[in-house]
């Protein structure tokens, strides 16, 4: 049976909310940090315990920061904080690698 018991193949976007494709049309190329964006993607993919989620969030946002773009890190801290929360039904939710809605799993995994 196919249910929310089964992870679904890995996808990603690059970084989400249009950022890579906006890079790639005004400046030529995708975001400097957009390796980092598909490493977010594969946390983000798989969800777990929230606490997950907010290093995933950290992590992106100091890699963003690393490569020389502090601005662009806070904006982008912001948005995946707002936007990436697993109850919401979109594709690029904390864990949505797996069906919505997801029954939260003991520990507070989703």
């Amino acid at each position: 049976m196919s249910g929310s018991s089964e992870l679904k193949p890995f996808t990603t976007d690059g970084c989400s909310g249009g950022m890579s494709l906006l890079w790639r049309k005004v400046i030529g190329h995708p975001p400097p940090w957009e390796d980092l964006c598909v490493e977010h993607d594969r946390a983000y993919h798989v969800g777990g315990h929230t606490s997950l989620r907010r290093r995933a969030d950290r992590v992106l946002a100091q890699g963003i920061a690393d490569c020389g773009h502090p601005v662009w890190a806070v904006l982008v801290y912001v948005g995946v904080r707002l936007g990436g929360a697993g109850l919401l039904p979109t594709p690029w939710r904390w864990g949505y690698g797996w069906r919505w809605p997801r029954h939260r799993a003991p520990g507070g995994q989703s």
